[in-house]
């Protein structure tokens, strides 16, 4: 089973990867708002603070060419794929050998090159995993800020809601990633979720 607190980071990098959760007016010229989707292959290693100040890793990787993502959180039997092209989120669950299938969130998603909706505001600069990245503020469907540091390219290094470290880059590469990752393996059975 899922932690509770991946749950919450889930939110933040699914805004992140959609955008922001507060997306009523787009940014109309580049430099207005962060790119929020990988240009590259990417392979990010995550350390994740939840309130009570336990921290936890996280694993995600994302292909370019198929505009796949792959999360693997620490120490659980289950991973997570979403692919934004055909809007398909699955859950593999490597004890039972199932992916329950149901549709990805991304009705906003930013495809790769492209500023994120929503309002942005720039706050400055930052180094995160030894990268250069630029921290945005943006807010939530409460109106509580978050802020992000991405980097020129789409990475998000660091998120931050409501003043409290929500998710940090450990560590960043850039290598191919094989398309194999973001396809369950051989042998698991579909669940479809229930709409």
């Amino acid at each position: 089973m899922m932690k509770p607190v991946l749950f919450a980071v889930l939110a933040v990098l699914g805004a992140a990867a959609s955008g922001s959760a507060h997306a009523d007016a787009p940014a109309s010229m580049a430099g207005q708002a962060p790119l929020v989707t990988p240009l590259h292959d990417t392979d990010i290693d995550y350390a994740m603070t939840d309130p009570n100040g336990q921290q936890m890793h996280q694993r995600m990787r994302w292909s370019s060419a198929l505009w796949r993502q792959r999360i693997d959180p620490q120490g659980s039997a289950t991973f997570m794929l979403t692919d934004y092209r055909n809007h398909k989120l699955m859950v593999l669950d490597s004890t039972a050998h199932t992916a329950t299938v149901m549709s990805a969130p991304g009705a906003s998603f930013a495809a790769p090159g492209t500023p994120a909706l929503g309002s942005w505001k720039k706050l400055g600069g930052s180094t995160v995993a030894g990268l250069p990245c630029t921290v945005w503020e943006s807010a939530d469907t409460e109106k509580q800020p978050t802020d992000f540091c991405y980097t020129d390219d789409g990475l998000m290094l660091r998120a931050s809601h409501g003043g409290r470290l929500i998710v940090q880059a450990l560590s960043v590469s850039h290598a191919q990633q094989p398309a194999a990752l973001f396809d369950p393996p051989p042998g698991y059975r579909r669940n479809d979720a229930a709409h």
